[in-house]
């Protein structure tokens, strides 16, 4: 009786099993093996009914697009009495496709010969044309997506990651460890402790940074500046089993930025600093005055009947005088030193860690060269005159332009084309 009822049991699970149920022979030579039992799941999903499927072998769902690599494999598995698991396509009593998953396990008798297979199927056409969705858009965006293991090795890369760092294919990353292929070392070629690297570090806390930008390396070993986000994967509580990482390339943003930058922080017609960042250099200077009591001078420049020169050869003229006489400065300065377009023809120059007679005999050097260059070819002598100061702590910015200022009206009350230092 028990033996009964667990049979019935048994017998109403597998019918109201939500997977597809399939038990046949185990011939398989041709015709093949033969059913004997199919689900109440196996026929909703085949539209075929038990009597139309009793006694006839699987091969009835097989058509053009079932995977011929797939049924010979599950052959050899079954030859070897071992457990096969796939998946391909099969076909409905209608025709049409869907894609199955196949489980298919041999039964043996007590003397262990196979009598039997039983095939657990699920419909799985839903899962797969995720996935192919899922591929699909992979392939399709801009960004580069890197996918790494719990050891940083690279086990998936989307065709935008290849084009963005220039790599040949794929198996050119896939397995090697990320870090060290196009992370290995900072924009300037010093060495990027894997360490310091936020996505290992995503690896061994798993917890996703901020996004960041950051520079990756090419195929080339070029660095390609980026943005990157990146996440762990962890099925529920359990630890990071990997991550994925998504990164742009951002060359032609920064340049777009360091132009707006340029705009904003450059006059436009000289290309020197324009006064509000001016006062930006000057704020700078002045804080590491009274940090570090270095010295900081100025000098103040001034071309020397400019307004002559615009009224009697025209603005444009002058917008060449102005931009030649600017060359002649900065060929003159140092990289630490700044240029600034302080007002019309009137330039303030910047110079950290130089004293007032050094500032002076720069002063003298500059108003020597312009005197000497040779500038637009209507005007047959230009000069100018400077005044120095020094950018004092015990005072203010302000204070300290203004003695720059007076020095430079003593020039020009002194005759113009010289240089006067405030007076200590």
């Amino acid at each position: 009786m028990d033996s009964q009822v667990n049979q019935e049991l048994f017998e109403l699970a597998v019918e109201q099993a939500y997977d597809s149920v399939l038990i046949t022979t185990a011939e398989l030579d041709l015709p093949g093996p033969k059913i004997i039992y199919a689900n109440d799941a196996f026929c909703k999903k085949t539209g075929y009914s038990r009597e139309e499927l009793i006694g006839k072998t699987p091969r009835i769902l097989q058509g053009p697009l079932t995977d011929r690599g797939v049924l010979q494999r599950l052959r050899q598995n079954l030859e070897n009495g071992t457990r096969f698991e796939d998946s391909t396509v099969n076909y409905r009593k209608d025709g049409s496709t869907y894609v199955v998953h196949w489980s298919i396990s041999p039964m043996r008798d007590n003397e262990g010969k196979i009598t039997h297979f039983v095939s657990v199927q699920r419909d799985v056409t839903q899962t797969v044309q995720l996935e192919h969705f899922n591929q699909r858009l992979l392939e399709h965006l801009a960004e580069g997506v890197i996918g790494i293991n719990h050891e940083g090795q690279c086990t998936f890369v989307n065709p935008s990651a290849i084009r963005i760092l220039g790599f040949p294919d794929e198996d050119t990353l896939i397995g090697r460890c990320s870090h060290d292929v196009i992370h290995h070392s900072h924009a300037d070629g010093s060495a990027y402790p894997k360490s310091e690297c936020p996505i290992h570090q995503m690896l061994h806390d798993g917890v996703a940074p901020e996004p960041w930008r950051d520079y990756f390396w090419s195929y080339s070993d070029k660095p390609v500046p980026v943005e990157v986000s990146a996440t762990p994967m962890r099925y529920n509580s359990d630890p990071v089993f990997g991550g994925v990482f998504i990164f742009r390339d951002i060359s032609e943003q920064l340049e777009l930025e360091q132009q707006l930058h340029k705009a904003a922080s450059h006059d436009q017609l000289t290309g020197t600093y324009n006064r509000r960042f001016g006062d930006h250099v000057l704020g700078k200077e002045y804080a590491r005055v009274e940090r570090e009591e270095s010295q900081v001078a100025l000098i103040l420049a001034d071309i020397d009947h400019f307004k002559d020169i615009n009224d009697t050869f025209g603005h444009l003229v002058g917008d060449q005088i102005l931009k030649q006489f600017t060359e002649v400065l900065q060929s003159r300065l140092r990289a630490m030193d700044s240029l600034i377009r302080w007002g019309g023809e009137e330039f303030l120059i910047v110079l950290p860690d130089t004293d007032l007679k050094g500032a002076q005999t720069l002063a003298e050097d500059l108003c020597q060269a312009i005197e000497k260059n040779h500038f637009e070819a209507d005007v047959d002598r230009l000069t100018a005159s400077f005044g120095v100061s020094l950018l004092r702590a015990a005072g203010s910015i302000e204070a300290s332009i203004k003695q720059a200022d007076q020095a430079l009206y003593a020039a020009k009350q002194s005759g113009r084309n010289c240089v006067i230092a405030e007076s200590s």
